[in-house]
């Protein structure tokens, strides 16, 4: 798998190869149960974190945010990574009436 990273002051992104396995067994194997354990604890963090600032930036109530919360359980899509054409299709739903026509017009203009 391909891995990139850039920084702020390095925007020119470093890419390495690195094999991480696609299924659990092949994970603990690679890395041992309490690693695996410990990152995906850390991606579930992450993900309930921006399940929640979501209702934030939406003035949700703290008590609302907590109820939500209880029954939130961490979903695929979220550590999917998608091309660049499932992104882009995924968006045409957020887009309004006139956006659509502009971006099809720009599409067929690229012929």
């Amino acid at each position: 798998m391909k891995i990139s990273a850039k920084t702020k002051e390095k925007p020119d992104p470093v890419t390495v190869e690195y094999d991480i396995p696609n299924t659990l067994p092949a994970l603990t194997n690679s890395f041992g149960e309490e690693v695996v354990a410990k990152a995906a604890q850390g991606a579930i963090v992450i993900s309930l974190q921006a399940f929640m600032r979501r209702m934030i930036d939406k003035d949700t109530p703290h008590a609302a945010i907590q109820k939500e919360v209880s029954s939130w359980k961490p979903d695929v899509r979220s550590v999917t990574r998608q091309s660049a054409f499932e992104k882009a299709t995924s968006s045409l739903d957020k887009l309004t009436p006139e956006e659509r026509a502009a971006l099809l017009h720009k599409l067929q203009s690229m012929r």
